[in-house]
C-alpha cells in the first residue's frame, strides 16, 4: 500500500546513507565549502577577503540546503529513537533496503529484492520487513513534521 509520504522518507533515508556524516558535519562542510569558494572566488578578483560577505554567504548556502539538512536531523532523530526503545530489527531493515547503494539509482523491483534480503537475514516475514519500513517512515514523518 502506498501512502504519501514512503517515497520521500525512502529518498531522506537513501540521502542520509549517501552522505555518511551526521547533519550537523554536512551542515558544517556546506558552510565551510562556501566560505573558501567565497575566499577563491574574491582572490581571483584581486579583491581582499572581506569576512562579513563571506560569512553571509556562507549562511546563505546553508540555508539553500536547509531541507536537505532537516531531513538528515530526522532520519538521525529516527534512528536514536529505535535505538532507545531496543528495536534493532527495524533498524537492521533499514540498513539493508535503504542504507544499501544509497549512491546508485534505484530501479523497479530493488525494493522488492532488498526486502527479501531484509526477510531473510532479520529473519522475519516479508510482510513484517514492509511493516518495520513504514513504522520507520512514520517515525520520520513525525520528527520531519510532515502531515501524516
Amino acid at each position: 500500500m502506498k501512502n504519501h509520504i514512503r517515497d520521500y522518507a525512502t529518498e531522506a533515508f537513501r540521502f542520509y546513507a549517501k552522505i555518511n556524516m551526521s547533519a550537523d558535519k554536512y551542515k558544517q562542510k556546506i558552510y565551510d565549502e562556501a566560505l573558501f569558494n567565497y575566499k577563491k572566488k574574491m582572490k581571483g578578483l584581486g579583491i581582499s577577503f572581506p569576512v562579513e560577505s563571506a560569512i553571509i554567504a556562507a549562511e546563505n548556502e546553508v540555508t539553500q540546503k536547509l531541507a536537505e539538512i532537516k531531513d538528515m536531523e530526522a532520519v538521525e532523530m529516527t534512528m536514536a529513537e529505535l535505538r532507545a526503545s531496543h528495536k534493532m530489527w527495524i533498524i537492521r531493515a533499514i540498513e539493508i533496503v535503504y542504507f544499501k547503494d544509497a549512491d546508485k539509482e534505484l530501479e523497479k523491483g530493488n525494493i522488492h529484492d532488498r526486502a527479501h534480503t531484509a526477510e531473510l537475514d532479520i529473519p522475519a516475514s516479508e510482510r513484517s520487513v514492509y511493516y518495520y519500513l513504514s513504522e520507520a517512515r512514520y517515525i520520520f514523518a513525525e520528527h520531519r513534521g510532515l502531515r501524516l
